[in-house]
């Protein structure tokens, strides 16, 4: 879409060294609405923001993966940063830096590689050391997704995130793991840590309804 609208402002954020200026979920339906659909886009950059209340106003209609979608309205969210529950609206893109291979969950190993991931991108962004504790995962599916003709494995699911409100905010507005401007690791808040401990970790929210 940013490419379309303008592509000299595409060329700076999607060429960035981070490829981190903005992150975009998948495509959902809205709850008890036929034919409606939303989808997120994460960003702390003004220009995007601007960029997209511009290309995306009411009425433009634009193509997504061969679907035709015309905008009928554009909602400006700000989600509360805090320790608890995440959950993924778009796949987790990770790649094995020695064999080029995706990564997806196959237990305590994929919790370590997801934290010290998060960390690696938050220092590489941010010019600190990241603290975000990965408390938990729950997997809910692997997706296949192709980038420039390769065939990737990416993982969905729910987690329990704890670390520095500026961390966790990096993450809502940045997404987790490889190549979120192309539909990766976009992440949102669900239940607080403190009700989890509450409730023994045992409930967790459904990430794929309109709330």
């Amino acid at each position: 879409m940013l490419h379309e609208y303008n592509k000299t402002i595409f060329d700076a954020l999607h060429t960035s060294p981070t490829r981190s200026a903005y992150v975009i979920s998948e495509i959902y339906p809205v709850k008890g609405m036929v034919n409606e659909f939303w989808f997120r886009v994460g960003t702390s950059v003004d220009v995007v923001t601007k960029t997209l209340m511009n290309a995306l106003a009411p009425g433009v209609k634009i193509d997504i993966g061969g679907t035709e979608f015309q905008v009928t309205g554009i909602v400006l969210e700000n989600p509360p940063p805090r320790e608890g529950e995440y959950i993924t609206l778009s796949p987790i893109l990770l790649i094995d830096k020695n064999s080029g291979k995706s990564i997806v969950y196959d237990g305590q190993d994929y919790v370590k590689l997801l934290e010290c991931a998060i960390n690696t991108q938050i220092k590489n962004n941010l010019k600190e050391d990241g603290t975000i504790e990965v408390l938990a995962f729950e997997p809910k599916g692997v997706r296949r997704r192709k980038i420039s003709n390769r065939v990737f494995l990416t993982q969905k699911g729910r987690m329990i995130l704890k670390g520095e409100e500026k961390h966790l905010t990096f993450l809502l507005n940045h997404g987790i793991g490889r190549s979120p401007a192309l539909g990766f690791g976009m992440i949102v808040p669900g239940v607080p840590l403190e009700q989890l401990i509450m409730q023994g970790f045992k409930t967790l929210s459904s990430g794929d309804e309109r709330k």
